[in-house]
């Protein structure tokens, strides 16, 4: 514990736990809250005007703004719920991280799916009743095209599996919700699939036309991120607090309550 202890103290930077440092906390905490909203709004509306400013038939949309940031959102409650429902497991949370809480987070889970499914059916209505002839055969690429398939997957996996979030005993089984979630990340990867490699693949010249098979490179860097990625997680759990002790100070009560609703879960 020496080790450990000499870098807590630190990174506390002098936190002594009096009730002015709490009062102070909580301010500061509120105030990064509430610049963290506008940040992720702004991050992923730039990152898609990368696309929408382009002349690539597929991307040149003014509708993905919108529909990158509740993407964000939507792909974002799912990994968390994969993750988080692994961790409540393994490290016995269930005390702390209730079927409240799962609840909730399919409840926006089920909005922001809604949310996607109606970008994807404007995209499809836009280029239907649009004079662009290349707008339109992107699309129609999409559906019946060499990767349609992938297409549909999506759909099923972003718009469909969520639908079943309406049911609260579903919302409630924590297998089943592991489950979805796993689907809709699964989903999510394929809508960048589906945006970034079926819409270069076909391009104004049919002359430049052509397939899409991944390179061995390219494999082991997908590999590599999810390696890269659960081994910080891991990392994570194993030093550092899984559940932080100023969110759990003012709920010991309500988590010491939550026995029965654990035994029941059992």
């Amino acid at each position: 514990e020496g080790w450990r202890k000499k870098i807590f103290t630190l990174t506390s930077l002098g936190w002594s736990g009096s009730h002015r440092t709490w009062q102070h906390y909580e301010m500061v905490y509120l105030l990064l809250a509430g610049l963290a909203t506008p940040l992720v709004f702004s991050v992923h509306t730039i990152v898609s005007f990368d696309f929408a400013t382009s002349v690539i038939p597929g991307w040149h949309a003014t509708i993905f703004p919108p529909y990158f940031v509740c993407g964000a959102i939507f792909s974002g409650f799912a990994m968390v719920l994969t993750l988080m429902i692994i961790a409540r497991k393994v490290m016995k949370f269930e005390g702390y991280i209730t079927l409240r809480h799962i609840d909730a987070m399919c409840k926006v889970v089920l909005l922001t799916s809604m949310i996607v499914g109606m970008a994807y059916s404007t995209e499809l209505l836009i280029s239907y009743y649009s004079s662009n002839l290349y707008e339109r055969f992107a699309f129609i690429n999409r559906i019946k095209g060499p990767f349609a398939g992938f297409y549909w997957m999506m759909v099923f996996c972003n718009v469909l599996v969520p639908q079943a979030l309406w049911f609260e005993k579903i919302r409630r089984d924590v297998r089943v919700v592991f489950v979805l979630s796993l689907l809709i990340n699964v989903g999510m990867w394929l809508e960048r699939f589906v945006i970034i490699t079926i819409s270069l693949t076909r391009d104004y010249l049919p002359s430049s036309w052509t397939g899409y098979t991944p390179t061995y490179v390219e494999a082991g860097t997908l590999i590599g991120s999810f390696g890269l990625f659960f081994t910080c997680f891991l990392l994570f759990c194993r030093v550092l607090p899984m559940i932080a002790v100023s969110e759990v100070k003012g709920v010991l009560s309500y988590a010491r309550n939550n026995d029965k609703e654990r035994r029941h879960e059992d």
